[in-house]
């Protein structure tokens, strides 16, 4: 190897002696014992919540327990017996991708930060330009802002985690970390330090080498520029705006960490964040709202999620910044929906579960992101075109309940099955779901698709009144449609004749009528939750 060093750097940036000892071999990780007591990741990361909880008596921060979460993780999954064992055991590596690895809880600390991002972002195209491994190490050191100085989330209080947090997540600028000196010319920061590191190889250095490391500078400069602009609305908007872009280029590893593929594994993060959020006083509603958005994202991400890469993460961030923003323009409810056709099927699930983790465990559930629905559009005013299919789902619901309703005060039932309804009677029922939204609107209600909107607007049952009020609608609207339709009042009921007792004024119907519209209406919330609809205030 050429320009052998006789130090080597080790996982906080610390630096030892290899003083009877080879400096390319790997230590064992701290946690390596729990290989033995667990068979798998998921297992390893259950039991890792588990004991961290009881050691901590129940006091951790939830951003603590994606922490442990990721640290078990990746202490399972390493092994030097594994595919490592072929690697170049002395290849050039930061100091945070050997943490990481192995599963090293300060490396664990700035990826949640993404403290470090400029090196995790372009750590291989660093490595890969410089002619020596002595030059990558100097260059990788240079943009490596937090490994002497170790970001310790257990030593933070909440207030001071998420400043952090918004201070260094989103890299806005050159010289927003370690300190910004408006005076200076040069500043300090991982850009700055990079050129001066790069400067200190141009007497040895090859034209070739020179030429890639300075296109890097300058892809950084590009790429921090758009960050900057971005970071006038304030962190955490600026990182909506990007973490579509990050999961598409697939570099960090706070987005193409392994454990986003385990769905076990973030199922018993999920699980934990859950109840950590229900412990720590948190709005019911919003904490199981947290849990549906976060099992949705998992299973939307996993169903769509392949192993081809996508032909996109070969472009830059500003131009997979604008790519998004453009999909974002032109499919506008892409939150509840995906992005269509313009970008990969698996997007919309990875980014929203990344956020929901990361930024929830921040800021609480009420953060994140809305459910994905199939039809978000079903019942608008004017949204059934191509939706039909599904509006005879929740019509066919809606009579099998009026069905045993029937049965329930011992009525007899013409017809069993929604298939075995003539023509005329199905319309009916497909009118009546086609109608909700309208007797909704008279009481200043409207439909969403569910997650769309905070879950304390979400009305999952009426009240008395407004049950009686929307059963006179439902009634009125009903017996519109039947004269409509030719149907007249007669004592009993002939479908040939067409002729209904029912066919009078609600003043007038009999009570178990009147009970059968007042069911039909009470179930209006679960019945449009059955295909992920909301009535919201």
């Amino acid at each position: 190897m050429v320009g052998a060093p006789t130090f080597i750097m080790l996982l906080d940036g610390k630096l030892a002696s290899p003083t009877g000892a080879n400096p390319c071999r790997r230590k064992r990780p701290a946690m390596r014992k729990a290989r033995s007591r667990a068979t798998n990741p998921a297992e390893a990361v259950q039991r890792a919540l588990e004991h961290e909880l009881t050691k901590r008596n129940g006091d951790m921060k939830p951003i603590e327990l994606v922490k442990v979460a990721i640290s078990a993780y990746q202490s399972f999954t390493f092994n030097e017996d594994g595919p490592m064992a072929d690697a170049d055991p002395c290849a050039v590596e930061s100091a945070d991708s050997i943490g990481l690895r192995r599963g090293t809880q300060s490396a664990v600390d700035r990826l949640l930060f993404n403290a470090n991002y400029w090196c995790a972002a372009y750590e291989k195209r660093i490595v890969a330009a410089c002619d020596t491994p002595d030059d990558a190490r100097a260059c990788l050191q240079a943009v490596s802002v937090w490994t002497a100085h170790t970001l310790k989330l257990n030593t933070l209080s909440p207030t001071e985690t998420v400043a952090i947090f918004e201070r260094f997540c989103p890299p806005f600028a050159l010289n927003h970390r370690r300190g910004s000196h408006e005076r200076s010319r040069t500043g300090k920061g991982p850009l700055p330090d990079l050129k001066r590191a790069i400067d200190e190889l141009r007497p040895h250095a090859s034209q070739r080498s020179l030429e890639a490391l300075d296109e890097i500078v300058r892809s950084m400069e590009r790429e921090a520029a758009d960050y900057e602009a971005l970071g006038v609305n304030g962190s955490l908007q600026a990182l909506f705006d990007i973490l579509s872009a990050w999961c598409l280029q697939d570099r960090i590893p706070l987005v193409n960490g392994a454990w986003w593929n385990d769905s076990r594994v973030m199922e018993n993060l999920v699980n934990a964040l859950h109840q950590r959020f229900l412990e720590l006083g948190f709005c019911e509603s919003a904490c199981d709202y947290f849990l549906d958005s976060c099992l949705e994202a998992l299973d939307a991400y996993h169903r769509d999620l392949s192993s081809e890469p996508s032909p996109l993460s070969e472009l830059d961030i500003p131009q997979l910044i604008a790519l998004v923003q453009t999909a974002r323009e032109t499919y506008p409810n892409f939150e509840s929906e995906d992005y269509g056709d313009a970008l990969p099927s698996w997007l919309i699930g990875k980014e929203q579960l990344i956020w929901n983790i990361v930024v929830c465990a921040l800021y609480g559930p009420a953060s994140a992101r809305p459910l994905l629905v199939d039809s978000p559009a079903l019942l608008a005013k004017d949204g059934y075109a191509g939706k039909t299919d599904v509006i005879t789902e929740l019509a066919q619901t809606s009579f099998m309940r009026y069905t045993a309703d029937r049965i329930a005060s011992q009525t007899d039932m013409e017809y069993a099955t929604f298939a075995s309804l003539p023509t005329d009677l199905r319309n009916s029922s497909i009118a009546y779901i086609s109608s909700i939204h309208k007797k909704l609107e008279t009481l200043g209600y409207e439909v969403l698709p569910a997650g769309s909107c905070y879950p304390d607007r979400c009305v999952s049952a009426f009240t008395a009144s407004e049950v009686e009020c929307l059963a006179i609608l439902e009634h009125r609207r009903w017996l519109r449609e039947r004269q409509k339709a030719g149907w007249h009042y007669g004592p009993a009921k002939n479908t040939i004749l067409k002729e209904s007792p029912y066919i009078v004024p609600w003043e007038e119907l009999p009570d178990r009528a009147k009970e059968w519209n007042r069911s039909a209406v009470r179930s209006i919330p679960s019945l449009l939750a059955s295909v992920n609809l909301a009535v919201v205030r």
